[in-house]
């Protein structure tokens, strides 16, 4: 499984769009701060599945603040960081704790808008970035095989 991992695009979808065209992804996981722009990349691509989480800028809204769940034996944990303190924790530890305790192999996470992989205490941390705006627009790509994940960070 091939996923395209999102993150604040505060109304921006013209990055998104762009980068699924390119990566032809099987999923997309956004990470909040954006809510509406899901809704336009939807209604582009209608057979491709999207989840998401709420994000800290997205008011008013239904989406959960965490997503857990198995991919091909891959446990993901999807939160958009503003109640983890990723901003303010260098280490991430409050994120990595409540990664642990989900069981999670990979936590996604978004709001500081800055791209970051890392492994902390066996969960792998991952933050796309923020695809919507800025001098550096990224994402990330997460494939899943059997049991195993890779992550590419990327550009747009």
């Amino acid at each position: 499984m091939k996923a395209c991992v999102f993150s604040d695009s505060h109304g921006v979808t013209k990055n998104m769009i762009a980068a699924v065209e390119l990566e032809k992804p099987d999923v997309c996981f956004f990470l909040g701060d954006g809510e509406r722009d899901i809704a336009r990349l939807q209604d582009k691509y209608p057979a491709m599945p999207v989840y998401a989480v709420r994000g800290n800028c997205d008011f008013r809204s239904d989406l959960k603040k965490l997503l857990i769940f198995n991919v091909e034996g891959v446990i993901i944990f999807a939160t958009h960081g503003h109640l983890s303190n990723v901003k303010y924790e260098e280490d991430l530890r409050t994120l990595t704790y409540q990664a642990k305790e989900a069981g999670a192999d990979i936590a996604l996470f978004g709001h500081t808008h800055y791209q970051y992989l890392s492994e902390n205490d066996g969960v792998t941390l991952l933050n796309p970035g923020t695809i919507g705006y800025g001098y550096y627009c990224s994402y990330a790509v997460l494939n899943i095989e059997n049991g195993e994940f890779s992550v590419d960070l990327k550009g747009i």
